[in-house]
This record gives C-alpha cells, sequence and structure tokens, in this order.
C-alpha cells in the first residue's frame, strides 16, 4: 500500500477562524497534528501592510505543544491585498503586506510563504496583468532569498485567477519570473478543477515543486478526506512514484467546517492514518 510520512503532514487554521487560535492548536494536538501553515488571518495572527503580530509569543505557544510553523500563507483571495494589483497606491500596499508576511515566516523559521498570481481587471490588456504579477513576483523572491525564505506559487481555480489557473499559466509564469528562490505549490483543488493530474505537475516541475495543499476535491470544494472524490490511494502512489517529501497541507477551507473544525480535523486524520508511517 502507498505511504505517507506523518511528519509530511500539516494543519492549516483557516477553518478555525470563529475559535481562539490557542483552541485551534489544542484541537491539532488532539488531531496528533505537530505542522502547521499559518494562515495569517484576524483573530488568530494579526498581519496588514504596516506590521504583523507577535512572533516571540506565537513560538513560546507552539513551543510548549511541541509543534513548529513549516509554512505562511498571507492571504489574497477576499481581502484587499493581491499580487497584481493594478493602482500604484494598491500595489505598494499589497508588496509592503507580502513582504511581511515573509518577514513572519523568516522569524518563525518557517522555510516557506505560500504565493499565487493574482489576477487582473476582467477585460483588461491580458500582457499587462502578467507584466504586474511578474515584477511583484519577482520583487517578492528577492526579498525572501535575503530571508532564507521561499516563495512556493500554487495555481488558482479559473473563478479565482485570470493569470495563473492552470498548469500551462503555472509553467509560464514560473519561466517569466526565472528566480531561483520560486518554486511551486500544487495545490490539489486548483488542479482538480482545471482537469489536471499530479503526474502532470510532477513531469512538469520536478525537483521544483516543493509544497502541496493536499486536500480531498469534488472537484472544487476544500473537502476533509472522506468528503470529495478524490483518489488518495492514487494520489500517494504518484508521490511516491516521483519521490516527493514535501509538506502535505491540510487546507480544509469551507465554510461547512467552520461551526465544529475539530470534527473535520478528526475525520480527515483517521482517512490519512490507513497511509501513515511514522
Amino acid at each position: 500500500m502507498a505511504e505517507i510520512k506523518r511528519e509530511q503532514l500539516a494543519a492549516m487554521n483557516q477553518h478555525y477562524q470563529k475559535f481562539s487560535f490557542d483552541y485551534f492548536l489544542d484541537c491539532q494536538q488532539k488531531a496528533m497534528f505537530s505542522n502547521i501553515e499559518l494562515w495569517c488571518g484576524a483573530s488568530h495572527f494579526w498581519l496588514d501592510s504596516e506590521g504583523y503580530g507577535d512572533c516571540v509569543s506565537l513560538k513560546k505557544k507552539l513551543r510548549s505543544r511541541n509543534m513548529k510553523v513549516v509554512s505562511v500563507t498571507s492571504p489574497s483571495c477576499a481581502y484587499q491585498y493581491q499580487y497584481a494589483a493594478m493602482e500604484p497606491f494598491h500595489m505598494e500596499r499589497s508588496r509592503r503586506y507580502f513582504s511581511n508576511g515573509i518577514c513572519v515566516a523568516h522569524e518563525l523559521e518557517a522555510k516557506i510563504s505560500v504565493v499565487n498570481s493574482g489576477w487582473g481587471y476582467a477585460g483588461e490588456d491580458e500582457d499587462d496583468m502578467w507584466k504586474r504579477s511578474a515584477e511583484n513576483l519577482h520583487a517578492l523572491a528577492e526579498r525572501a532569498g535575503t530571508l532564507g525564505v521561499t516563495l512556493a506559487m500554487e495555481s488558482l481555480r479559473g473563478d479565482e485567477s485570470n493569470i495563473v489557473n492552470n498548469l500551462a499559466s503555472a509553467k509560464k509564469m514560473f519561466e517569466i519570473v526565472n528566480h531561483p528562490n520560486l518554486k511551486m505549490t500544487a495545490d490539489t483543488i486548483a488542479t482538480g478543477a482545471a482537469g489536471e493530474t499530479l503526474t502532470q505537475w510532477f513531469d512538469a516541475f520536478g525537483e521544483n515543486l516543493v509544497h502541496m495543499h493536499f486536500l480531498d476535491g469534488d472537484p472544487y470544494v476544500h473537502n476533509a478526506w472522506g468528503d470529495g472524490n478524490t483518489p488518495l490511494e492514487r494520489q500517494i502512489a504518484v508521490m511516491e512514484t516521483y519521490g516527493y517529501a514535501g509538506y502535505l497541507v491540510q487546507e480544509i477551507a469551507d465554510e461547512r467546517y467552520f461551526a465544529d473544525p475539530l470534527a473535520a480535523d478528526l475525520k480527515n486524520m483517521r482517512v490519512l492514518e490507513r497511509f501513515l508511517t511514522d
């Protein structure tokens, strides 16, 4: 049977946004997670263009539970910051925001900051939106390189971005930015929505595919494992074939999990445990 290592699993806090961050951490202990991808959303951890929360205090909380942050997400899709902003003021604030997110990753000793392409206005010139996105990602990769952080770019669904929303556009942006500190994230919801397979993504990016948002899609919804129709064992077998050793982030983000996120995490882990090796 295909197997993954328990240490590859990482929990995410987005579906706990109606609860305190301490509650989230306590629940991850119950669910047997020790790695976290930090979703920097209020009120869990403050992040904006002017600054960010107390990393020292957060690290103490993590150490007391034998946990660590392995990656950081600076939310963009439903918020005022995005990677391809058109207006100069909007772009300047967005770049400061994402730079602060990279600093958070550095202070928490996380090696990865997850990014995306952003999006352009409907009907605007495609070259213009691509140029803004690529220039911003290159500048952020430069900043990340000075702090020992790697940017890992995910594709988005077609309803979320008109720039990078499938494998072809992801490869195009990766080649345009052409920076050693920009690598790739495979998000199995976005890839599934585009009708793509992990095999195609590994063939396209090889060792540059360093991170994964690993969910049970249908294919559009960020489901806990067991609630979608993604063939889990086949996905794990593909990762074994390509020697993937990066993190598998459980980005359980659908709103139906918000009322009882611990139940979702426990169910999710029960499904994954069949494939775990310690």
